[in-house]
């Protein structure tokens, strides 16, 4: 049985986002490379985007916070058990197992879910959207967001990330991988 879940923006933002070409491979090599939940990068991402930003640090960890165990928990040990079935297993069958595998993906993507809408309902998404912001300033904002969070996990971009965060920004909003990288390299700028 599905479960229902109540329209949210920040879903359709980031189904929408992960679907466009070279994004999803960004968000796994981030995943990957520095432990990046790719929902909170979303919520960092989709925060910039619909003109709520810029948000302060201290309302976007708490935001963080409340998604935290979830994560830790529930979707990564989801994650960790599809991934496992990847491979055979014991005597089961495989075609029996693979069909397991596929439950427990879509399973995990409705614990991603509902993550998503843990963040939505923290009070850094509780600013109304700004629609006169232009998209510039959303895009910086959004980049903005997306530093403090991978401060928080203790994570130092290295060239290939800050290309991935910059391809994943640019698909964002529409941008050129210049003007993008613009973005992420003053995001990460040390402060003056």
């Amino acid at each position: 049985m599905a479960l229902a879940f109540p329209p949210s923006d920040l879903w359709d933002f980031s189904v929408t986002l992960y679907g466009k070409p070279g994004v999803a491979p960004a968000c796994l090599a981030l995943q990957e490379r520095h432990g990046v939940d790719v929902n909170a990068l979303m919520f960092c991402l989709w925060l910039g985007a619909s003109g709520r930003g810029p948000v302060a640090a201290r309302r976007l960890g708490e935001a963080f916070d409340a998604v935290e165990a979830w994560h830790a928990e529930v979707v990564r040990h989801l994650r960790a058990l599809r991934r496992r079935l990847k491979a055979p297993v014991g005597a089961a069958d495989p075609a029996l197992a693979q069909a397991l595998r596929a439950r427990i993906q879509k399973i995990e993507i409705d614990a991603e879910h509902i993550e998503q809408l843990t963040l939505v309902a923290s009070a850094a998404a509780a600013g109304p959207p700004c629609a006169t912001l232009d998209p510039d300033a959303r895009a910086a904002h959004a980049a903005a967001h997306a530093a403090v969070y991978l401060a928080r996990i203790g994570a130092e971009p290295d060239a290939d990330s800050r290309s991935e965060l910059a391809a994943i920004l640019g698909a964002a909003f529409g941008m050129s991988a210049a003007a993008a990288r613009r973005h992420v390299d003053d995001a990460f700028a040390p402060a003056r």
